[in-house]
């Protein structure tokens, strides 16, 4: 079976991830504050979940993620501006070793894409081997 999360994130040193939460109009589905117990960096999240399933199609979860944030395009970026906030779109993937089972489908459509450029945010891809 194979497992995937697609989350966009604002991080940065420090900040107050309410502010943030006030100020774009999404409730995230995790905030981390630095060094709580572990990060590096204060995160807010919105996050697709955790989904597990013999197809993974990062084309779908991360349209569908960006079709909720898109709206709120605006705010995100006044955001990043005001707390002075990185933006990252994050995939994680767990892959089956099972070669008879399908891998994940990572791509993105182009809406996706243009959502990423206009907030200025990158695009970051792990991938974990599943266990036997």
């Amino acid at each position: 079976m194979n497992e995937g999360e697609v989350y966009f994130a604002l991080f940065a040193d420090e900040f107050d991830p309410d502010e943030v939460t006030k100020l774009i109009g999404i409730e995230p589905t995790e905030t981390r504050r630095k060094g709580d117990p572990i990060p590096r960096n204060t995160f807010w999240e919105y996050s697709t979940g955790k989904i597990e399933d013999e197809v993974v199609d990062v084309y779908e979860m991360s349209s569908s993620l960006i079709a909720t944030l898109a709206p709120h395009v605006d705010k995100i970026i006044q955001a990043k501006e005001r707390f002075g906030l990185q933006a990252i779109l994050e995939v994680v993937l767990t892959v089956t070793p099972d070669d008879t089972k399908s891998t994940p489908a990572i791509g993105f459509e182009s809406e996706v894409i243009a959502f990423l450029h206009k907030v200025g945010a990158t695009i970051d891809i792990d991938t974990y081997r599943g266990e036997s």
